[in-house]
């Protein structure tokens, strides 16, 4: 069965239009770059899907196709084939499309039908998904070799940028963060030409596209010695533990964010850990599933998230460990391997 197929056996809508690039890559296998331009995919409970495409862009030869141009009423061309009554939509089609269907529709968010589908990876995605982050252990285990005193923060991200590039990857899945002590202390911190120095702890957190799927790994080095730090590592480290250890079938999401975050609380950091826990992933590096206080939905076999707790202290630095984990019917498997106990150069 296809995903289309599969998605028209579990629609509760009778026609749907799904319009996000990336969820239309999901169900079609074809990735479209269509910039500012409609592109459209609908979906009725039977019936063949349409897509509706510019004919600036190559039609595929798979899916039944409806082409129009710059000078076309792409908006018309649609409505002509819509039946009447609800219309589903995916959350992501910009507003200047959606207007127009609302004075002739009722219109349904369909985001969830389309996410529930999307979000339990089969099992050639998890093996694909295992084998990307098994290439981020190779190139963290790479980056551990080449970290020297004197180096800045902007080159070595150019590093592992150079390295996710390189095949069989296919590219960086987001921008590398590498960054020293202090500058930890910024979730999202941007590299800059810091100099690491004796004493300095290093935050690397990097992943690459490999068979279009995401990887996402984070790890902290230490130069020499630094106690104030390496406590607070030691902290994250068994909040990463106590949040996978929790990941099993059944459970809520929240549950796996609670576990980390009494680690961190009860340590008394609780307030300088400031993000959630973890995110899906999949064909994009954050994807649905949001492992936070606020998200009870149910853990299943075959969900794929992270698992990251962090402490940042502003002006001290900080510590993130993040590793992604598959749900089985058991319970959890952690696709990559990098070791987590402290790692000295």
């Amino acid at each position: 069965m296809t995903r289309l197929q599969q998605l028209q056996e579990t629609m509760t809508l009778n026609q749907l239009i799904i319009s996000d690039e990336m969820m239309v890559k999901y169900f079609t296998g074809h990735h479209f770059h269509v910039g500012e331009r409609m592109l459209a995919l609908l979906v009725k409970k039977t019936g063949t899907p349409l897509l509706f495409l510019n004919s600036l862009f190559s039609a595929p030869h798979d899916i039944e196709t409806v082409c129009f141009t710059d000078s076309d009423d792409a908006v018309q061309i649609i409505m002509d084939h819509l039946d009447a009554g609800t219309l589903g939509i995916d959350g992501n089609w910009p507003a200047r499309f959606v207007i127009p269907f609302i004075k002739h529709y009722d219109i349904a968010d369909a985001s969830s039908e389309l996410e529930q589908i999307r979000r339990i990876k089969d099992a050639n995605e998890i093996e694909i998904m295992i084998a990307a982050s098994h290439h981020n252990d190779r190139i963290m285990e790479e980056m551990k070799a080449i970290i020297r005193v004197g180096m800045t923060e902007k080159e070595l991200a150019a590093i592992v940028l150079q390295k996710q590039s390189t095949a069989p990857l296919e590219g960086p899945s987001f921008e590398p963060i590498v960054v020293f002590s202090e500058n930890i202390a910024d979730p999202h911190g941007v590299p800059s030409d810091r100099v690491l120095k004796e004493g300095d702890a290093v935050l690397i957190d990097m992943g690459g596209f490999y068979k279009g799927y995401a990887s996402d790994m984070t790890r902290v080095f230490f130069v020499g010695s630094n106690p104030e730090i390496e406590k607070i590592y030691d902290i994250v480290r068994r909040a990463n533990e106590a949040a996978i250890a929790a990941v099993k079938p059944d459970i809520p999401l929240s549950d796996v964010d609670k576990a980390a975050r009494d680690v961190i609380t009860d340590a008394g950091y609780g307030p300088y850990f400031v993000h959630r826990t973890g995110h899906g992933i999949g064909i994009e590096t954050h994807e649905t599933l949001d492992v936070s206080a606020a998200n009870a939905t149910l853990i299943e076999p075959g969900m794929c998230f992270s698992i990251e707790p962090g402490i940042y202290i502003p002006g001290v630095g900080g510590v993130r460990i993040e590793d992604l984990v598959n749900v089985t019917n058991g319970g959890v498997n952690v696709m990559n391997a990098f070791p987590k106990e402290i790692q000295r150069l």
